[in-house]
C-alpha cells in the first residue's frame, strides 16, 4: 500500500466560488450543481459546463476552437505519431481513511484509457478510432523523484470538492494530466464526475485544470454500477482534450462542424441517452448511443469517431502543447490485459530494435516481474483472450498454435526483467522452427512463476504484437 503523501486537518468551508481565470473571464474552478438534474439511475452523469457563448467570441482561432472544427486530414492520427500522457491520480479520502480507491483499479482505468482512446483489439474499444492517444501512470514527480503515479490524501473538506485542494497538490498541469478522486464531487455524491472547462475557453496548464471523478466509477469492475467499467473516466478525459457531448445544443445546425457538438461523423442527438437502446432516433438519424460523449451506461460505449479524434489530436497541438511525450515510429503495441502480480503492479512486454527481417534485431523483454522469478516466452501468429487458463492468475493472450521459448528460459533476478532475443529465421512453433515473411503479425508473451500469499502460481504478462516488413 502506498503511505499518505499527506494528512491535513479538516479545513474550513469556503462560502464563494473559486474562479479561474479564462481568456473570456472568470470561470468557476468547481461548477455549480445547482441545475443538474440526475438521470434515471439517480446520478447526474457529468457536471462539465456547457460552453458560454459570450465567453467564446474573446477566443482564439484554431482548427478546434470553442466554436468550430477544421477536421482536416493533418491532425488525423494515421498521419501523427503516437503521444504518451502521465497521468497522476489524487486519491482523497475522508478524514477517517474512507472512500479510498485501491491501486489495481486505479490501473485498471489506466488500462481503460489505453483501450477506449487506442481501439485497443479484444477490448470494449475495439470499435472506436485510434486517437494514438495513450496514457500511463507517471514515474516520476515534477521535481524528479521516483514515483508511482498514485497519491493519497485524508481530508474531509477535499474530500467533499471543498479548500482549493488542487492549489496545495496539483502537478503541474501543462506536463500531467491530474485526476483527482473524489467522494462528492462539487459537493454531491451523485454526481459522477467533471472537467471544470474546455482548454478552448478554460486556463489550461491552471492548477485548476484538472478532471474530477466519484471514487466509485474508478477503474474496472468499480463498485458503483452501471457506472462501473471506467468510462466516466473517459467521458471526462474526453472533455480535457476538447470534446463536447455528442447532443451539445440538441440537433444544431445546417453546419455540423460550428453547431452542435462541432463534429460531423456523430450523429445529430436531441437529448442525451442514459441506457443502451439499439433502436433510439432522433433529429433524423440514429443517435450515437454508444459513443464515449453521450450518457450511456458504462458497458454501452464503445467508441470516438475520426473526427472526434483528430478534434483531441488538434486540441493538444493548440491548447496542450506541453502535455505528452511523442514516441515516434509505432514498433509493436501492447494488447490484452496485464494482470497485477505479487509486487503489486502487473508486468509488461517491451519491444526493442526494428520490424525490418533485413535487420534482423528485434527482441522483447517483460518488465515488472518479481525479484528472481522464471519464466519463459510463448509466440503465435495469433491471439486470444482465455481467463485463468489451468489455475493461472493472469490472461492467455496469444493464440494456438503456439510456440515455446522452452530453451530460452530466463530469470527475472534482482531487477524484475527477462528478456528474450527473437532470432526471425527460427521462430518456435509446434511443428518447428518458421522463418518470419514480411507483412505478417506475431504476437508475444511471458510466462512466469508467482505466488499469492507464499504458494506458488503461474502469471502471466500482457501481449505484444509486431508486423514484420
Amino acid at each position: 500500500m502506498i503511505p499518505h503523501s499527506l494528512s491535513v486537518a479538516t479545513l474550513l468551508a469556503v462560502t464563494a466560488p473559486v474562479l479561474a481565470q479564462g481568456p473570456g473571464g472568470l470561470i468557476p474552478a468547481t461548477p455549480s450543481p445547482a441545475n443538474a438534474v440526475p438521470g434515471p439511475f439517480g446520478y447526474v452523469r457529468c457536471l462539465t459546463p456547457d460552453l458560454d457563448p459570450n465567453l467564446a467570441m474573446f477566443l482564439p482561432p484554431s482548427d478546434c476552437s470553442a466554436n468550430s472544427t477544421n477536421p482536416t486530414s493533418a491532425y488525423s492520427p494515421a498521419n501523427l505519431d503516437e503521444i504518451v500522457i502521465p497521468v497522476v491520480f489524487h486519491v482523497i479520502r475522508d478524514n477517517n481513511g474512507s472512500g479510498n480507491v485501491p491501486n489495481s483499479r486505479v490501473i485498471s482505468q489506466v488500462e481503460i484509457f489505453n483501450e477506449d482512446f487506442g481501439a485497443i483489439n479484444g477490448s470494449p474499444g475495439a470499435p472506436g478510432v485510434d486517437t494514438k492517444v495513450r496514457f500511463e501512470l507517471a514515474t516520476s514527480d515534477p521535481q524528479g523523484q521516483a514515483s508511482t503515479g498514485i497519491l493519497r490524501y485524508d481530508n474531509s473538506n477535499w474530500f467533499n470538492d471543498g479548500g482549493s485542494y488542487w492549489n496545495s497538490i496539483a502537478w503541474d498541469p501543462d506536463v500531467y494530466l491530474n485526476i483527482y478522486t473524489l467522494g462528492a464531487p462539487s459537493g454531491s455524491s451523485n454526481i459522477l464526475g467533471y472537467v471544470p472547462y474546455f482548454p478552448q475557453n478554460g486556463s489550461p496548464g491552471s492548477a485548476s485544470d484538472r478532471v474530477v471523478l466519484l471514487n466509485g466509477t474508478v477503474g474496472r469492475n468499480a463498485p458503483l454500477a452501471p457506472y462501473n467499467q471506467g468510462r466516466t473516466g473517459t467521458h471526462e478525459v474526453g472533455h480535457y482534450l476538447g470534446l463536447y457531448h455528442t447532443f451539445q445544443s440538441g440537433c444544431g445546425g445546417s453546419n455540423c462542424n460550428t453547431t452542435g457538438d462541432r463534429i460531423c461523423d456523430t450523429n445529430s442527438e436531441s437529448q442525451p441517452e442514459y441506457n443502451c437502446p439499439n433502436n433510439s432516433t432522433s433529429c433524423g438519424s440514429t443517435d450515437p448511443v454508444r459513443n464515449y460523449m453521450n450518457y450511456s451506461t458504462d458497458t454501452c460505449m464503445t467508441n470516438f469517431t475520426e473526427e472526434q479524434a483528430r478534434r483531441i489530436r488538434c486540441t493538444l497541438e493548440f491548447y496542450r502543447p506541453n502535455l505528452g511525450t511523442p514516441i515516434g515510429p509505432v514498433l509493436g503495441a501492447n494488447y490484452c490485459v496485464d494482470t497485477p502480480n505479487s509486487t503489486g503492479l502487473p508486468a509488461t512486454l517491451v519491444g526493442t530494435g526494428t520490424k525490418l527481417i533485413a535487420n534482423n534485431d528485434f527482441g522483447v523483454y517483460a518488465q515488472g516481474l518479481p525479484i528472481n522469478s522464471p519464466g519463459y516466452f510463448i509466440c503465435s501468429p495469433n491471439q486470444a483472450l482465455v481467463t485463468g487458463p489451468g489455475g493461472s492468475q493472469g490472461t492467455l493472450c496469444v493464440g494456438g498454435p503456439t510456440g515455446r521459448y522452452l530453451s530460452q528460459v530466463g530469470n527475472a533476478g534482482i531487477f524484475g526483467i527477462i528478456p528474450l532475443n527473437v532470432d526471425l529465421n527460427a521462430i518456435p512453433q509446434p511443428t518447428g522452427n518458421v522463418v518470419v515473411l514480411p507483412g505478417e503479425t506475431w504476437n508475444f508473451q511471458c510466462w512466469y512463476r508467482d505466488s499469492i500469499f507464499g504458494f506458488p502460481i503461474s502469471n502471466f504478462t500482457d501481449g505484444y504484437t509486431i508486423t514484420f516488413e
